[in-house]
């Protein structure tokens, strides 16, 4: 799948840099990126802010850090997904119930549900890159769909149109989902899943 990054990877396996990236996702999705100061950041990650300041120059940084990593995430996923088909309604499902996974079952969640909630506090280049990626990803779920219309398999429906709400109704689980709900994350991931196929495709 296409990507636009044109920064390095900001995160690698463990490392401090790693926890502090964790440790700020989950306060942002607590707090609110504008309400969320550096003292706090440095605070709950158990640094100090010249600490803080060594991994990372500034708040606006250290929120595109969160997000690159969550599409570097999604983006390794979707391909996965993509590539483990054996046909082209397989692939649809297999993207959209690897989306419903990611909000409801990652270990880093927060990381997702920052790119849906906060893309908008980024500035400048750093928000064209974070956007371009979102459109790229669901340029991915287009053109699976356009596969499915050239096999006659799909409603009539305009594939912008259907990828668009496609990924709005799953990334939704992160406003409503909770994981220590009766329901667990993977019955969850695959009614969504389901239910979306199930709203585009043909009836057999």
């Amino acid at each position: 799948m296409p990507t636009t990054t044109l920064k390095e990877p900001v995160l690698k396996a463990g490392g401090r840099k790693s926890d502090i990236l964790r440790k700020a996702a989950q306060v942002f999705l607590e707090l609110g990126y504008d309400a969320t100061s550096m003292n706090v950041v440095a605070e709950r990650a158990d640094v100090t802010k010249m600490g803080l300041y060594y991994h990372f120059d500034s708040k606006q940084e250290l929120l595109f850090s969160i997000m690159s990593y969550a599409m570097d995430v999604l983006e390794r996923a979707t391909q996965a997904a993509s590539e483990a088909a054996r046909n082209s309604e397989e692939r649809l499902r297999n993207l959209i119930h690897t989306l419903a996974t990611q909000t409801t079952q990652q270990e880093d969640g927060a990381f997702v549900i920052l790119v849906i909630d906060e893309t908008n506090a980024l500035e400048g280049e750093d928000r064209k890159i974070i956007t371009a990626r979102k459109r790229a990803y669901v340029e991915t779920i287009r053109v699976a769909l356009e596969a499915l219309r050239a096999e006659g398999q799909l409603r009539r429906l305009d594939t912008t149109v259907a990828a668009f709400t496609l990924v709005g109704m799953v990334l939704w689980l992160s406003k409503w989902y909770e994981k220590a709900g009766r329901v667990s994350p993977e019955d969850v991931a695959h009614q969504v899943t389901e239910m979306a196929l199930a709203a585009v495709l043909q009836p057999a």
